[in-house]
């Protein structure tokens, strides 16, 4: 199982090091300069401040543009970034570091702003760890950001949050047409999608341009697998009192059951959060003995059964390396719980029964079409005695898990 483990760790490093996507873009330096090139898309969840690229896709050394000399750079059919030195709000977003004034905290900086609508109205975004902001120029209106700050107001003896929404005020006055109406603006919230609903529809878009738009911008993905399988697993116990060590041996047991997984909106959709619930059973008889010193010493023979079922439930996140459209190679890690996991030795002179504790769980897989899989995956030693002091018991198992998409 070690050696298993370690396979997978270094295939999923070379996976690694032959990961890397270049596609064809431009980019526009301050004195106006376009590049046609392959820049490498990494899909940026923050914005970049740099970015690598080829002149060629065939070149072996890549070479690094940054903010400071490129004033624009896209990839072609995906994404656009455009340099501006702005007025940014940098108050917290996170709810311990809200401040009790209203009004923005603003900093000039240099940043690539990611376009979202291009038009008669355009809209821009801009994230780091601590902050999410929007962005918006018209032809009358320069670039500047839309306001949304969260903060604390005092209530008497308390602090409660409050919101200055005086973004909405800002589209209001500066964006809007025979399109828009107030009431679209009214209860309008400071999100992706329905601040390109705006825009677009402020632009002229279509309707079914517009869901098309928002559809292709918000690329999440969620997947329901069936997912059957058989462990290779395995049963020991260390007794005490006289009880001897009891190894129950390998066995192949089969499982059963359903995977939920988000693949996450970034990073070229190579990131997903998974969790999968699946039944499992192991059961095996093994004589097991016990040495009595009332008996000089001498060991007795028990006919012995250990059984241990469960609803198993591993959560955990997935890595994607992707070798064609349709087909991809996929690590992934995680922690299992049982839901009603049950371990119990018939024996005697004594029966012993018992809850069960958690395992992590470590596996390799392939995926085609995101409609089938298969997986190997290493889970490491569950606890099955968790209510005796003086016993210990270990499960071990290693899956091959085939997985379809239902939806």
């Amino acid at each position: 199982m070690k050696k298993l483990l370690l396979l997978a760790i270094l295939l999923s490093y070379s996976f690694i090091n032959a990961q890397i996507s270049f596609e064809k873009g431009y980019f526009i330096t301050t004195n106006g300069i376009r590049t046609a090139c392959f820049i490498k898309n990494i899909d940026w969840n923050y914005n970049p401040t740099d970015f690598k690229y080829k002149i060629n896709s065939e070149d072996t050394d890549t070479k690094t543009e940054t903010i400071t000399n490129v004033q624009e750079f896209g990839i072609e059919n995906h994404t656009t970034y455009k340099r501006a030195k702005v007025n940014i709000d940098i108050s917290s977003d996170v709810l311990e570091s809200f401040s009790t004034d209203k009004n923005p905290i603003w900093k000039e900086q240099l940043v690539f702003l990611k376009v979202l609508v291009k038009g008669d109205a355009s809209l821009y975004y801009y994230a780091n760890n601590d902050i999410t902001r929007f962005f918006y120029e018209t032809a009358e209106r320069p670039l500047e950001q839309l306001v949304r700050k969260e903060y604390l107001a005092q209530l008497d003896n308390s602090k409660a949050t409050a919101e200055n929404n005086y973004f909405r005020q800002q589209l209001f006055n500066n964006v809007k047409t025979n399109n828009t109406t107030e009431n679209d603006v009214k209860n309008l919230s400071y999100k992706k999608d329905a601040l390109m609903k705006y825009f677009l529809k402020h632009n002229n878009v279509s309707s079914s341009d517009i869901e098309k738009t928002i559809t292709s911008a918000n690329k999440s993905i969620y997947l329901l697998k069936i997912t059957p399988g058989i462990g290779f697993s395995s049963i020991s116990v260390d007794g005490s009192y006289g009880y001897n060590n009891v190894d129950y041996g390998q066995k192949v047991t089969f499982k059963i059951g359903l995977e939920g997984e988000f693949i996450l909106p970034f990073n070229k959709n190579k990131w997903s959060l998974f969790v999968n619930p699946t039944y499992q059973q192991y059961e095996n008889k093994k004589e097991s003995g016990v040495t009595s010193g009332m008996n000089n010493g001498v060991k007795t023979e028990f006919p012995s059964e250990a059984k241990y079922t469960a609803i198993q439930v591993p959560f955990g996140v997935r890595y994607y390396f992707f070798l064609s459209n349709n087909s991809k190679i996929f690590t992934n890690a995680g922690y299992a719980f049982d839901v009603s996991g049950k371990f119990k030795i018939t024996s005697q002179p004594t029966t012993l029964e018992s809850s069960t504790s958690g395992n992590f769980l470590f596996g390799l897989g392939y995926n085609f079409k995101n409609k089938l899989s298969a997986e190997i995956r290493v889970n490491t030693r569950k606890e099955v005695l968790n209510a005796y002091n003086s016993f210990s018991g270990s499960y071990q198992s290693l899956d091959f898990i085939l997985g379809y998409t239902i939806f």
